[in-house]
């Protein structure tokens, strides 16, 4: 507000007739789309060619802007070539599921990325983000022949240590947590030093592993529902078991996958059911 007007609303709160603003406040507003509009790739749904980023999709700014950047900068870039658009899962990292958050269930009140939206967050960690994603990078021309050299070797070399360890049977004596796998140890098994976090992310896998092993089964089965595609025009409101509220709840949102609708608030497991035995039995 003007700084006349706060003057006259400081000026009218009892006791404080007299008081004198050191500097007035101020506040920061910004218009928002509803970022249901969006596809997973950040495009305008109705409007090709127009990738939206930031604060315009409802988020807050710094990290949910900046990561909503590059990835609609780099679909914008992959449209101006005519090449399939990048999208990044659930699975795949935060961004992912900042965006898959974004356009399934809305923003009604400025967006901001917990590590607790995350459903698997053994999975996202530090330690592996560049095994989730630079294969990722490497498919769209953003990893560099060098990066790319050390990444390969970095992944060799885990496969050889854990390896090693198996034939040594020190797994079973890695699975306690106050024992630590040594450099020296690594480099004798290698044969070489072994690179940057190499050490780090085999120990984790190894000391988690039963929690892994039972989260990377739930990660299957939600990528095989991200798998699952929902037929372009499908007309919700016919199909046999649905509420009417659910059917408009998915006309609004307009999910592309089975996994999509399933996040939509209101969309019950038993909805979500009704879809996939729908789409099975009128599969082609």
């Amino acid at each position: 507000m003007p700084v006349d007007v706060q003057e006259q609303v400081l000026g009218s709160i009892p006791g404080l007739e007299n008081a004198e603003m050191i500097r007035p406040g101020y506040a920061i507003e910004y218009d928002a789309i509803d970022p249901r509009q969006l596809t997973h790739g950040l495009q305008v749904r109705r409007i090709r060619g127009l990738f939206l980023a930031g604060q315009i999709n409802g988020t807050s700014g710094y990290e949910e802007a900046g990561c909503q950047g590059l990835i609609a900068g780099l679909n914008a870039a992959c449209h101006a070539g005519q090449r399939d658009p990048f999208e990044l899962s659930r699975t795949d990292g935060y961004t992912g599921i900042l965006i898959d958050d974004l356009i399934s269930k809305g923003a009604d009140e400025p967006y901001r990325m917990f590590t607790s939206r995350a459903e698997y967050r053994l999975h996202l960690r530090i330690d592996n983000a560049d095994a989730r994603l630079t294969p990722l990078g490497e498919r769209v021309g953003l990893v560099s022949t060098e990066r790319a050299a050390r990444f390969h070797l970095k992944e060799e070399q885990k496969v050889r240590l854990r390896a090693g360890l198996a034939a040594r049977r020190m797994e079973p004596v890695l699975r306690r947590p106050e024992v630590r796998l040594s450099v020296e140890s690594a480099t004798e098994i290698l044969g070489e030093a072994p690179a940057r976090g190499v050490i780090d992310t085999v120990e984790t896998e190894i000391k988690y592993a039963g929690y892994l092993e039972q989260q990377d089964r739930h990660v299957q089965r939600l990528r095989d529902s991200e798998r699952r595609p929902l037929t372009v025009g499908l007309v919700f409101s016919t199909i046999p078991g649905l509420s009417r509220e659910v059917a408009e709840r998915l006309t609004r949102v307009r999910p592309s996958t089975l996994g999509q609708a399933g996040r939509i608030p209101g969309v019950t497991p038993a909805a979500v059911a009704i879809l996939d035995i729908y789409l099975s039995s009128h599969a082609d």
